[in-house]
């Protein structure tokens, strides 16, 4: 595991390495209002793109069959487009005839149309990820993060430069997500292109079938680990300004940047080796507590520095304006670290096929995220404040469920390996 994991973690490093030091020309070339504003947009785009697929892409990584795992990521891509399409005419008829030009914002102009494509771009990197871990290429993984990086920071500079304020921070997101997709279907296209005779409608729909349960059971529940993820964005653009919404974002960009990539690294490897090893064997608890240690590991020197030193090191990197954004990064510190580590093994309920009690320890997550920032607006008027009760409330979630999974492993592994 560790040696698979090492080459996701380079891949991360060389790409954070690229987005810190674009990040201090970037920070000086937009406000906190720009990164606010496409903050929301994104974390529109990336809500419904967790979605898109109706969490089919989860699947491609089980079958020992290629064919069948070529089918799942042919049923995904699909799900996904038609989803798009459907936004596309949602936004459309919904600037048009309910909102008369709301949603179409000047500062947008006829770009916000890419919104739908994001959506589709966002969920097929997820379909060909699956795919890849699937055939254990974690160089390409690794590669991708690296391209991904070096795709948003550059335009988002080229952008910056030119003067195009928001737009250009908008489109520097939209292609690194473009230019993804252009690595992974071309690597695709050369190694694996055979498998696009596999691609059959009736195998599609017998796929659909047999693995039901994650639409039906997975997909609500990734709907409210979306709120988790995006509902503090949405709340935030609501209850107080673009510039919270920026500072937020920048504050979560640097808890997030060398830990959740990594994490994102280690989950991949971890579902991968863990579903293996649960087939083989019915050892889940082994790989579990293998990767909380990992990401325990990682996760805590970024935390330290952040909770010591975060307004003053912000300040200093990405200049005076963004010193609220350290302040920020100082009171979510202990919240990131211990979501860091329960995201890591967050699958764990997937392969011994228990998504619907995880539903319901999503709900309790997503409100332990709502409740604060509400109250922190609507009671305190001050987000500072909803930032601490966020830490409380959602770092105690987040234990408990660290606590609930190992339990559930360990059950597991008594229970196959007698």
């Amino acid at each position: 595991m560790l040696k698979n994991i090492s080459k996701l973690v380079a891949g991360t490093s060389v790409a954070q390495l690229i987005s810190f030091l674009a990040a201090p020309v970037i920070t000086r070339l937009f406000s906190p209002s720009d990164f606010g504003s496409v903050t929301f947009l994104i974390s529109i785009a990336g809500g419904i793109g967790m979605v898109a697929t109706l969490r089919y892409e989860m699947a491609v990584i089980l079958p020992a069959d290629h064919r069948d795992s070529a089918n799942l990521g042919f049923l995904s891509l699909i799900t996904a487009f038609v989803i798009a399409l459907a936004s596309t005419a949602i936004l459309f008829l919904a600037d048009r005839l309910f909102f008369n030009g709301v949603i179409m914002n000047p500062a947008y102009g006829q770009w916000i149309y890419l919104l739908p494509l994001l959506i589709f771009l966002m969920a097929a990197s997820s379909v060909f990820q699956q795919w890849y871990n699937h055939m254990k290429e974690y160089k390409t993984l690794a590669y991708s993060k690296i391209i991904t990086s070096a795709g948003n920071n550059f335009t988002t500079l080229l952008m910056g430069f030119a003067g195009y304020g928001v737009l250009g921070l908008w489109l520097g997101n939209f292609a690194g997500a473009l230019v993804v997709i252009l690595f992974f279907s071309f690597l695709f296209y050369s190694r694996y292109r055979g498998s696009l005779r596999y691609f059959s409608l009736a195998s599609q729909k017998a796929l659909a079938v047999k693995y039901k349960y994650l639409p039906m059971a997975n997909t609500p529940q990734v709907i409210v680990e979306m709120v988790q993820s995006y509902g503090i964005i949405y709340l935030l653009k609501i209850l107080f300004t673009s510039s919270v919404v920026g500072f937020f974002s920048l504050s979560l960009r640097l808890l997030q940047a060398p830990m959740w990539l990594v994490g994102i690294s280690i989950g991949q490897v971890f579902y991968k080796e863990a579903s293996e090893r649960y087939k083989s064997d019915g050892n889940l608890i082994q790989p579990v507590m293998k990767t909380i240690k990992t990401a325990a590991l990682i996760a805590l020197p970024v935390s330290v520095i952040l909770l010591t030193l975060g307004p003053w090191l912000i300040a200093l990197v990405f200049g005076k304006a963004w010193t609220e954004a350290g302040l920020y990064a100082r009171i979510l510190a202990p919240w990131m670290f211990f979501d860091f580590v329960r995201s890591t093994i967050s699958q764990t309920p997937l392969i011994i096929r228990k998504a619907r009690p995880m539903f319901f320890v999503a709900v309790l997550g997503a409100l332990c995220i709502i409740i604060p920032i509400v109250a922190g607006g609507l009671f305190f008027r001050d987000p500072l404040m909803g930032f601490v009760l966020l830490t409380i409330t959602h770092g105690l979630y987040s234990i408990g469920v660290i606590v609930w999974i190992i339990s559930i492993a360990r059950k597991s592994t008594a229970l196959n390996t007698r």
